[in-house]
């Protein structure tokens, strides 16, 4: 129950955010919280090069757990966020 529940609350709010989608902003933010560490959309992104326009923005499980962990504060994705959930590379070896 509590699984489907928080399941529903995520699909509401990347509903919500409809097309708001990370930006220099967010990758700067994730080399603040981890300076030595490279990002690229394709960590956050099941396409590797998503569109802005038209194109796929579909999260992978590292896109999808930043954007629960943002719901729980104002629903954007912040330093400290980025910071709770962990590296990319943390995240995969999950």
């Amino acid at each position: 129950m509590k699984k489907g529940m928080m399941t529903l609350i995520l699909l509401g709010v990347v509903l919500w955010v409809g097309s708001a989608q990370a930006d220099m902003k967010e990758m700067n933010f994730y080399k603040e919280a981890f300076p030595d560490a490279k990002i690229k959309c394709g960590d956050c992104h099941v396409n590797a090069m998503p569109k802005k326009e038209g194109g796929k923005h579909e999260l992978n499980a590292y896109g999808k757990a930043l954007v629960e962990e943002a719901a729980k504060t104002d629903g954007k994705v912040t330093v400290d966020t980025i910071k709770k959930v962990g590296k990319v590379e943390d995240f995969k070896k999950k």
